[in-house]
């Protein structure tokens, strides 16, 4: 899907003709070619270029439309997904242009106070993706474990409950960010916490917050008008529950 659409919108990226929805939907783009170890060719040069033309001087990327939170929420996903992107996918007759840039990007995460769930966690992957000192992550990823509630779970911000979105992005954070094993206490609580909270068609539900201004359509997820955050939600738990498998106490767990 990413190829069949960016590949024929190539072109038209090396001269600012952006995407609707930029610098999301190359952020996320580049973000799921790299999950799947996706080698660079002339398709991700040209969202490298894309997106390396909408860095702002700040280091961060920004999008001035209206924004879903949380999927949308805030400048520090993109960012991180901008140090990942560039990372990953960087031209090598760009180098020196790329590293400055993933520099700035890194300086803007060092500097910016996080205010949700959502800015603490890819506070931490975008600044391990940079590859910051380990003081600073060790640092970071405490004040992430320092938002877990006594129920397991995380809140999106703190006025509101926990949920599986929170909950699986968190873990999932710690463990790819911070090395905190899945055999861990605190995780183990949030892995109770998201197998008792999925409902049985295998999803998890989260109410969304964002504000309603396209027209209803489905996906063919569950949850109707929750539909899209319930399925962020879902592929965090499911990414974080992944990384405990192999872990005999989970294991255990999700079988009772």
């Amino acid at each position: 899907m990413i190829r069949s659409f960016f590949v024929s919108a190539g072109p038209g990226l090396l001269e600012r003709m952006d995407v609707p929805g930029s610098p999301d939907v190359q952020l996320y783009s580049l973000a799921a070619l790299a999950a799947t170890s996706y080698q660079p060719d002339r398709m991700t040069d040209a969202l490298v270029a894309n997106l390396a033309a909408q860095q702002l001087a700040d280091g961060r990327w920004h999008m001035g439309t209206i924004a879903r939170p949380p999927i949308e929420d805030g400048d520090f996903f993109r960012t991180a997904l901008g140090i990942r992107g560039l990372k990953t996918y960087g031209t090598p007759g760009r180098g020196p242009e790329i590293a400055e840039r993933i520099k700035k990007a890194k300086d803007w995460l060092l500097t910016t106070p996080a205010v949700t769930a959502e800015d603490r966690n890819m506070q931490l992957l975008g600044l391990r993706w940079a590859g910051a000192d380990t003081k600073v992550l060790q640092r970071l990823a405490k004040a992430i474990r320092a938002g877990q509630r006594s129920d397991g779970g995380w809140a999106q911000r703190d006025e509101l409950a926990s949920d599986a979105y929170a909950t699986g992005q968190s873990l999932y954070t710690l463990a790819e960010s911070a090395g905190i094993a899945p055999g861990d206490a605190g995780y183990q609580k949030g892995v109770k916490y998201l197998l008792s909270t999925q409902l049985a068609d295998g999803s998890w539900y989260v109410r969304s917050r964002a504000p309603k201004f396209q027209p209803y359509f489905e996906s063919g997820f569950p949850h109707g008008q929750d539909q899209w955050i319930s399925s962020m939600a879902t592929g965090w738990a499911a990414a974080a529950l992944a990384l405990a498998i192999d872990e005999k106490p989970v294991k255990i767990a999700a079988m009772r």
